[in-house]
């Protein structure tokens, strides 16, 4: 009971922060932050308190599993037992898991050739332009990111030369604070022995982190330009114009982002390795645990319990400096070591749901400023902002979750 207190708590105390980097409180939208925060309260009970629940979570983690297990077809063909499930040379990260990430963007950009993402985001998006009072623009972006990634920037192409800055701040924001389909694979493979409805979850944590993020960016940054009025349409990427063209495109994509990837942990990874040997020579903290230090604070307030808080920090700070991939790989592996309680686990994989990370920021730079070169110096001024904004979106979804979880 005391951790779904200071769960509550937390919520609030987050919100504050957001207050108090606002960059004009008297404009800020009440209204729109309540309907967010009652949106937030109302899916949560929904995922963990309806009586069936549980059912369609499971239901829908079996049949996401299915999908994995028969795209695993091509993996092994490729790479023969290095990719099968249960591989004699053990867990391999990039056989294993990472390759999922061809499969599903390739999926995905057919699927928006086909023009069924499109017809389903179009959907989602008027609701949520009319539910939360927000530009089409932005409903369109919200929407979009439920399913995909930094290609949503390419449905609001058009749009780009006339948004206004909150415009610009919420797409930032919306965009890190939720993960892509495609890498939805990736992290239900790495956690689905322990937690059987984690596709399910995943899935939940993007729609929470959705109302989540609007409510954050229009705190942060509210409105205070007049915004173009638009219709709510999107453009379907040059790269699913044909059949065969978005198979090939997709899967080229899903390549490139392997190899950033890839590149970005064993770089990463390495040069910690290296400071922590120069530590070692003046102490016995590590990296990690100096991350663990600083952000189990945040840990707590997010109602993890203190046995696990100082780990819980670690991922979230290794979130923020290495992408997310190696923190859901440290979650996968005090799972199965039985280090972590299930509460603290089912949080921290809500909390670390999200593109928050050093990397994700440059990626929405480097994508923003190709589209829109003219307003490099507006987008470059609301970048870390932005990542703030995420990155106390993303820990409103990991309370929320735990103040409704039972275990």
């Amino acid at each position: 009971m005391l951790q779904k207190i200071i769960s509550f708590i937390g919520i609030f105390i987050f919100l504050l922060i957001a207050y108090l980097f606002s960059s004009n409180k008297k404009a800020i939208n009440i209204k729109t932050v309540i309907i967010a925060l009652f949106f937030e309260f109302i899916t949560a009970m929904a995922i963990f308190l309806l009586p069936k629940s549980r059912d369609v979570l499971l239901a829908f983690s079996n049949f996401f599993t299915k999908i994995i297990e028969a795209a695993r077809e091509g993996i092994v063909f490729v790479f023969g037992s290095l990719g099968a499930a249960n591989s004699e040379q053990g867990f391999i990260l990039i056989f294993q898991s990472l390759t999922f990430i061809i499969i599903f963007s390739a999926l995905c950009s057919l699927l928006y050739y086909l023009r069924v993402l499109p017809f389903i985001i179009v959907t989602i998006a008027k609701f949520v332009k009319k539910f939360f009072g927000i530009s089409a623009v932005e409903a369109i972006c919200s929407a979009s990111n439920i399913f995909v990634g930094i290609e949503s920037f390419t449905s609001i192409r058009p749009y780009f030369r006339s948004m206004t800055k909150s415009q610009l701040f919420l797409i930032f924001t919306v965009f890190m604070s939720t993960i892509a389909s495609s890498m939805l694979a990736l992290y239900v493979s790495l956690l689905r022995d322990k937690i059987p409805t984690i596709a399910g979850h995943l899935v939940g944590a993007t729609v929470l982190s959705v109302p989540a993020a609007i409510m954050i960016a229009k705190i942060m940054e509210p409105e205070t330009e007049a915004p173009e009025i638009n219709e709510i349409k999107m453009e379907i990427p040059d790269s699913a114009k044909t059949f065969t063209g978005s198979i090939v495109n997709g899967a080229t994509d899903g390549g490139k982002m392997i190899m950033g990837i890839t590149v970005l942990l064993v770089a990463v990874i390495g040069i910690l390795g290296i400071i922590n040997l120069c530590l070692s020579y003046f102490t016995d903290i590590t990296i990690g645990q100096i991350l663990g230090i600083l952000f189990k604070p945040v840990a707590l307030l997010m109602g993890i319990s203190t046995q696990d808080a100082t780990f819980v920090g670690e991922l979230l700070g290794t979130r923020l400096i290495m992408t997310e991939v190696p923190s859901y790989v440290a979650l996968s592996q005090a799972m199965n070591a039985g280090t972590i309680s299930a509460h603290s686990a089912m949080v921290a994989s809500y909390a670390l749901c999200g593109f928050t990370s050093i990397e994700s920021l440059s990626i929405a730079i480097g994508g923003a400023v190709s589209l829109v070169p003219e307003r490099t110096e507006l987008i470059t001024s609301i970048c870390y902002k932005s990542l703030l904004a995420a990155t106390i979106t993303t820990l409103i979804t990991g309370t929320v979750a735990g103040l409704f979880y039972i275990n």
